[in-house]
């Protein structure tokens, strides 16, 4: 056997291709990749593989978004302007509830605090809100990913990127129609929202691995 026999193609491209290739496909479409890689190793070369190996898995993903679309559209749209409207009411929830929070203490407790210790109580504020909309937009994407199943990955990118053009949107019309805001304070208003989007993507993730993982049932012979 040549070495090119031995070489794997790159595992990151090959994780990438698995997690948008549908359960039907998931050894038809691998298994072409490798074998056009393996005999393009033995002909160009290992670097010449590995670059073809990363440009089709790009194709390949590509190609399955939009295959993923066009055989469920009605599901693909329903879950993600579902999965938006959850998004929004849990954050909106978060909010209300910080905002409450924060008036309670300046009525109570505040005039009992010095400037630093009010400025560390605004401050964990400020977490609490960061962490709760992470864990929120996360768990949000893995309900998605649950609704979607073998189109985990194509409703959790889509949710994600409409969330954040749709946060950016409102932002922007919001500091058109008042007072215009710091600048200083728009890359990490985006910064946070653009943490939200990702984590949306690393639920539908996270519920791909697993139900990957899960052994399939064999059927029972009557």
């Amino acid at each position: 056997m040549s070495q090119a026999s031995f070489v794997q193609p790159p595992r990151i491209a090959g994780w990438f291709v698995d997690l948008f290739v549908p359960n039907e496909q998931a050894e038809s479409i691998p298994g072409e990749l490798l074998e056009e890689f393996s005999d393009l190793a033995s002909k160009s070369g290992l670097a010449s593989a590995r670059r073809w190996y990363w440009r089709q898995s790009a194709k390949t993903i590509i190609c399955l978004i939009g295959t993923g679309f066009r055989e469920a559209p009605w599901l693909m749209v329903g879950t993600v302007l579902g999965g938006f409207l959850l998004l929004d009411f849990s954050t909106s929830n978060l909010q209300r509830a910080v905002v409450a929070l924060v008036l309670f203490r300046s009525q109570h407790v505040t005039p009992y605090y010095d400037s630093n210790g009010a400025a560390t109580h605004l401050f964990w504020l400020k977490n609490v809100v960061l962490i709760g909309s992470l864990l929120g937009a996360l768990i949000i994407g893995c309900i998605v990913g649950m609704a979607t199943k073998g189109r985990e990955m194509i409703s959790t990118m889509a949710l994600s990127f409409v969330s954040f053009v749709m946060t950016a949107a409102l932002f922007g019309m919001s500091v058109a129609m008042h007072n215009p805001v710091d600048p200083a304070l728009f890359p990490a208003i985006m910064v946070q929202h653009l943490s939200g989007s990702c984590m949306i993507v690393i639920g539908g993730v996270i519920v791909r691995e697993i139900r990957s993982a899960m052994p399939c049932r064999p059927s029972r012979s009557r």
